[in-house]
């Protein structure tokens, strides 16, 4: 579906739709929905849709949220990241335009080439202890990756359609990691890497904090971006079809 949305002919209505959802984007990210640890600063609701402006975008979703970051700085919103906060967003918009775009193996490679980048930083976390037990620090990143592989092959084969549930929950739920694994990339580098370490004794001790933390918010970002995608998606989708039906019947 979102091939339709790029073509030639919807090139206006597609710039127009960036340009409204930068301006959504920069809105919802001044609703917080849980504190970043250590820094001053929010994990926000634009978080929710960032995958859905992928998925409807393509390309220019990852334009459409670049300048909503930036709307966001103008209202106020503390810069983080030396200004490249819109990385993390970017990230999860792009991963979800390559997977509604068909770009299946590319939409697997980037979230786990960021994991990779992750994993071989000096300040990253490897294992974090769990009741004695050792549990990768990336253990759902990395699931999330599997559900995406999983999803596309299916869709691939047509036992899945894009707009499904299963397989719109599983882009979600992939981009969402791919904005946070992106986020522990620019905090090792920014931060953990110039020995700040926002009053933790240690890197381990700051990622440990994070682990415990991290699954409940992102499954709730996968449940609100899903549920908020499915109906916007099948929606635009029977309205594409209709416009297509109604262009056919007068040619």
């Amino acid at each position: 579906m979102a091939i339709v949305l790029l073509s030639s002919k919807r090139r206006s209505t597609l710039v127009a739709g960036a340009a409204i959802f930068a301006a959504l984007f920069a809105v919802l990210g001044l609703v917080p929905i849980s504190r970043l640890v250590g820094l001053a600063s929010f994990i926000t609701m634009r978080e929710a849709i960032s995958p859905l402006i992928g998925m409807l975008l393509g390309p220019l979703g990852g334009a459409s949220v670049i300048i909503g970051v930036f709307l966001d700085f103008g209202l106020g919103r503390p810069v983080v990241f030396l200004g490249l906060d819109f990385m993390i967003d970017l990230a999860a918009a792009v991963t979800a335009g390559l997977a509604f775009t068909g770009r299946r193996k590319l939409a697997v490679l980037l979230p786990a080439a960021l994991i990779v980048i992750f994993v071989v930083s000096p300040s990253s976390a490897g294992l974090v202890g769990v009741g004695g037990v050792q549990i990768p620090f990336v253990w759902m990143h990395v699931s999330s990756v599997v559900v995406l592989a999983a999803a596309l092959h299916l869709e691939a084969e047509g036992r899945v359609t894009r707009l499904s549930s299963a397989f719109v929950g599983a882009v979600v739920f992939a981009s969402t990691m791919a904005g946070h694994i992106t986020g522990g990339i620019l905090t090792e580098y920014v931060y953990l890497d110039q020995g700040i370490l926002f009053g933790a004794g240690s890197t381990g001790a700051y990622w440990s904090t994070v682990f415990f933390l991290y699954p409940a918010e992102r499954v709730f970002l996968t449940v609100v971006g899903t549920a908020v995608s499915l109906p916007v998606l099948r929606a635009l989708s029977r309205r594409v079809h209709k416009d297509a039906t109604a262009e056919a019947a007068r040619s």
